[in-house]
């Protein structure tokens, strides 16, 4: 007849179980009941990431260590995880050490991203805790970077415009051919010919002063 171990003994054991898991690639939790107290829960870690793309399935194992009397733990899926993970037990009665696989999937065309919480109770219903579970990729935000556009209003352009710059000696010479004109025009008779070469003086007189006046401004 095999003795039973004691705690202390278990605990060894259990100590060393536990390295050699660590040495596994395999993703898994595991937890911890009866170390701190009747019915007590304890996880290694209370998030656990599956990495999963849409339409792909895996699995990972629930390793669970029991410190004190064998008891049945319940094991279930909450939250958006609900329908995506079967525990292939998921009322297992622990007396030291048991195992139990777990498998996972997400939908071919659906989000990428689920989250939820697996619940473990012990002592039948005295004592629940949980830990969180994500399945698939979660994606990260991009920070946004504010850029300044200067907006070109078609409205608001200034356009060139050529302005044409009158020169000073246009004008004068303009009223000075027209006097030339009008003397000819009446030289031909006496009396208008006096009258022709006053005009003609006269715009002579104006076209020199506004001459002037042009050449100062400029």
């Amino acid at each position: 007849m095999s003795a039973t171990p004691s705690k202390t003994g278990f605990q060894t054991y259990c100590h060393q179980t536990c390295e050699n898991d660590a040495s596994m690639t395999k993703l898994q939790q595991r937890i911890h009941l009866n170390r701190r107290g009747v019915n007590s829960i304890e996880f290694d870690t209370q998030e656990l990431v599956v990495p999963l793309e849409p339409g792909e399935e895996t699995s990972f194992d629930i390793n669970v260590i029991n410190y004190g009397t064998p008891t049945h733990i319940h094991l279930a899926a909450v939250g958006d995880i609900r329908d995506n993970v079967t525990f292939l037990s998921h009322n297992p009665y622990v007396r030291y050490e048991e195992t139990i696989p777990v498998v996972v999937r997400i939908p071919r065309e659906d989000k990428k991203l689920y989250a939820g919480e697996i619940e473990v109770t012990a002592g039948y219903g005295a004592k629940k805790s949980i830990f969180t579970v994500k399945l698939g990729t979660e994606v990260k935000e991009v920070p946004a970077v504010e850029v300044q556009v200067e907006t070109k209003r078609p409205w608001a352009r200034s356009i060139p415009v050529e302005v044409p710059i009158e020169h000073p000696l246009t004008l004068p010479v303009a009223l000075v051919i027209a006097a030339l004109a009008l003397a000819i025009m009446f030289g031909m008779q006496g009396p208008l010919r006096i009258a022709g070469a006053v005009a003609f003086s006269i715009l002579i007189v104006f076209a020199m002063v506004y001459s002037i006046s042009k050449l100062i401004k400029m």
